[in-house]
């Protein structure tokens, strides 16, 4: 099979597989269209941080604020693997054929994110629950969370009512 190449919105979007919800949080496994072996996640903070990784890496969408650090960075062995480098612009994107993505299912839920902003500090996009094809907007990164966070309550699945 060929190289496919895609644009960057196409490249940006992920598929989040939650596998299990224990008192620390959310953990499962996040697929991108630009690598084939998924990265895992143990809480939503973790996922948060890979998330924001991915579209740094991608430059897309371009952050309208960067975030500084005071810490000193750590060096050789102690800096913790970051799966993504950062894009060179004019790169091309090298993707993962969208069907073979498709396959891959969350044990307890599968949600697939475009991110279409990446504004005053957080993000803005949509989400749509897989397992039954309900699509839902966000302003915010915490908006996103307690949308994948309902989908664990039957009573609160209203909120993805259009």
């Amino acid at each position: 099979m060929g190289k496919e190449y895609a644009s960057l919105a196409q490249a940006s979007m992920v598929r989040l597989c939650f596998d299990r919800l224990e008192h620390s949080g959310w953990s499962g496994r996040l697929y991108t269209r630009y690598k084939t072996a998924p990265a895992s996640f143990y809480s939503e903070g973790q996922l948060l941080a890979l998330l924001e990784q991915f579209y740094d890496h991608l430059d897309y969408p371009q952050a309208s604020i960067r975030t500084h650090s005071f810490h000193e960075s750590k060096s050789g062995s102690e800096k913790t693997a970051e799966p993504y480098r950062r894009r060179q612009r004019g790169e091309r994107v090298e993707v993962e054929n969208i069907e073979e993505m498709e396959k891959r299912h969350g044990e307890k839920a599968t949600f697939i994110v475009r991110i279409q902003y990446r504004q005053n500090a957080t993000w803005q996009g949509e989400v749509t629950w897989a397992e039954k094809d309900k699509t839902q907007s966000f302003r915010s990164a915490l908006e996103l969370l307690k949308l994948i966070d309902s989908t664990t309550k039957e009573t609160r699945e209203m909120e993805w009512e259009s």
